[in-house]
C-alpha cells in the first residue's frame, strides 16, 4: 500500500495549481478574454465572495498554508467546486448529475446549496482516499450520492 503522503502535492505543484486560479480571476476582473476552464474557475470564485480577499495578494494566496481551524481551505473548496462543475457538465459520474438535478428540480434547493451538499460528500471521499493512500472510491462516492437523493 502507498503511504498517504504519496498523494500530498509538492509546494511547487500546489503553487502551479493555485496560479491557474489566480490568473483566471485576475483576467476575469480585468475583463480580459478567458478560455473555457478560466470561465468556469472565475464563475466558481465569483460564487464565493467570502474568498475574494484571498485574491488581493498573489504571494500570500500561492504560499499560504490554510489551517483546519480556519474552516475549509478556500483553495480546496474552490477546487472541489470546479470538480463538481466538471462532473455536472460531463455527467460523470452520472449519480452526481442526477443528485444535483434532483435537489434543484424536485427538492427546490438552490443550485449552489445543492452543490455544497455534494461537495461535502466529495471532500469526504477525497479525504478518505488520502488517508489510506489510495485512489478515491468512485463506487462509494456514487452510493453516497444515491443516498443523498433518498434523504
Amino acid at each position: 500500500m502507498n503511504k498517504p503522503d504519496a498523494y500530498k502535492p509538492s509546494r511547487e505543484t500546489l503553487r502551479a495549481h493555485r496560479q491557474i486560479f489566480w490568473d483566471a480571476w485576475q483576467k476575469a476582473q480585468a475583463d480580459l478574454p478567458l478560455d473555457a476552464l478560466q470561465v468556469r474557475i472565475a464563475r466558481v470564485i465569483k460564487m464565493h465572495p467570502e474568498y475574494h480577499s484571498f485574491f488581493d495578494d498573489m504571494e500570500d494566496f500561492l504560499d499560504r498554508d490554510f489551517e483546519m481551524d480556519d474552516g475549509m481551505n478556500p483553495y480546496l473548496h474552490l477546487s472541489l467546486h470546479l470538480a463538481l462543475e466538471e462532473q455536472a457538465a460531463t455527467k460523470q459520474p452520472p449519480e452526481m448529475a442526477r443528485a444535483l438535478e434532483y435537489m434543484v428540480a424536485v427538492k427546490k434547493i438552490d443550485r449552489h446549496d445543492a452543490l455544497h451538499k455534494i461537495l461535502e460528500i466529495l471532500a469526504e471521499t477525497v479525504h478518505q482516499s488520502q488517508r489510506v493512500g489510495q485512489e478515491p472510491d468512485v463506487l462509494a462516492y456514487a452510493t453516497r450520492l444515491k443516498e443523498l437523493m433518498q434523504s
